[in-house]
């Protein structure tokens, strides 16, 4: 096959990917400009404070850093950037960073909570389209924002921000974290996102926050693993309709789905090394310097304050290239529905090499929710085919030679008799 026809019958977005993996490119990239944000949420991996940021011992990176980074890994290949934060819009050179960076040929997408983007910024978003907004909508109303968010009053302006964008052709994807503060919520952001006619992504599963408290391995504001199970079903159920649903139950029960908010083929089948795109086709730089394999997680990193793109992200795949999952996850029959990765495991345990058990509890519940589900479905349905086959062989009372149940026939016993 070649090139020309990989393309035509694939995405091209997909071959490039594949391609990327192949070459080790750093086809996609997200810039961290900020860990600073105008929401407080429970489950954040990064926020801190300005003050926080003033005192940390490293510095953050200014507007002439990543303008600088942005040249050097151009030319290994880049092409898709994503802006995010923290909140990417509060950092106080987004505009100018963004302009000059579509100005440079590179696609790129952004993700904000929404509650920055008023009609000016529309307008500048209008001249310079992104990729995509990633605008994560945390609930229905201002009440959910305070409670999650620590936030007052924002609901509307996120509200406003998501129709204006759209009504002004401009690609919006609806993210959405969902935890025990905002889960009453979900059903009417399911259907919110419909109307809009906007993408929705729908998170269940919350990393715990090592890279802002290395203390909180294992811990977050979240679902216990039932219900980051049961809610992702209910998710799934909805946006995927009947059908879909059912086969995606069937593959569960047969041990194979996709990674949910993972990138398929996180793992390799054969030696568990890292497979995703993370350090091998794609790169994570924070906002004060580190180039990552992904944000999740602090390690493997190498200092862009030290040496320059192309070398660090030569580092930075020889480094990924070391990581292994626990033997135990490799071998596990469920792994093709855990689809543990690196950062997973880093989050839960504190190593890569250790088992989420985190994890291992939401497979299996999927499994349970999975088998209970068909087997209820496969009972209603043979139940709807005897009705059917009962009524399609009923026989009119009056017809001749009709059986006529006497249900108080002689001696009080069920009896027939012919006609």
């Amino acid at each position: 096959m070649n090139t020309y026809d990989g393309i035509k019958k694939g995405r091209i977005t997909d071959y490039l990917a594949n391609k990327a993996l192949q070459m080790k490119i750093p086809l996609c990239g997200t810039f961290e400009l900020s860990p600073v944000c105008n929401f407080s949420c429970k489950m954040c991996y990064v926020r801190k404070t300005k003050k926080e940021v003033a005192e940390h011992s490293r510095s953050i990176l200014q507007l002439e850093d990543w303008l600088a980074i942005a040249a050097q890994a151009r030319e290994k290949g880049p092409l898709y950037l994503l802006l995010t934060g923290g909140e990417p819009l509060l950092w106080p050179h987004f505009w100018t960073l963004y302009e000059q960076l579509v100005d440079m040929g590179f696609l790129v997408s952004v993700n904000t909570n929404g509650a920055l983007i008023d009609d000016d910024a529309i307008a500048r978003f209008q001249k310079r389209p992104p990729q995509k907004l990633n605008i994560t909508l945390y609930g229905a109303n201002n009440e959910t924002y305070q409670r999650l968010c620590n936030a007052d009053g924002v609901f509307s302006k996120v509200d406003h921000a998501i129709r204006q964008l759209i009504a002004s052709k401009i690609t919006v994807t609806i993210n959405c974290s969902l935890t025990p503060s905002n889960a009453k919520d979900l059903d009417w952001i399911i259907d919110y996102a419909k109307e809009q006619g906007a993408a929705l992504r729908v998170a269940t599963y919350m990393f715990p926050p090592v890279r802002r408290d290395p203390a909180q391995i294992g811990e977050n504001e979240r679902f216990g693993p039932e219900d980051c199970a049961r809610y992702l079903l209910r998710y799934l159920e909805r946006e995927r309709g009947p059908e879909a649903y059912r086969r995606y139950l069937e593959n569960i029960v047969k041990g194979c789905i996709e990674p949910p908010g993972l990138d398929e083929g996180c793992i390799d089948p054969l030696d568990g090394k890292i497979r995703c795109r993370a350090g091998r086709s794609s790169f994570w730089i924070t906002w004060d310097g580190w180039l990552t394999a992904c944000g999740m997680m602090p390690e493997p990193k190498v200092d862009l304050k030290a040496l320059a793109f192309p070398d660090a992200w030569t580092a930075l795949v020889d480094l990924s290239a070391q990581l292994s999952l626990s033997g135990i996850c490799r071998s596990c029959p469920n792994s093709d529905v855990c689809h543990p990765c690196a950062a997973i495991a880093y989050a839960e345990t504190g190593k890569v090499s250790e088992i989420p058990v985190y994890m291992c509890k939401v497979s299996k519940q999927m499994q349970k929710i999975a088998r209970d589900t068909l087997r209820t479905q496969q009972i209603t349905n043979h139940t709807e085919e005897v009705r059917k086959y009962e009524q399609d062989q009923a026989i009119p009372d009056d017809a001749p030679g009709s059986v006529h149940i006497n249900q108080h026939g002689p001696n009080g016993r069920i009896g027939c008799r012919n006609r």
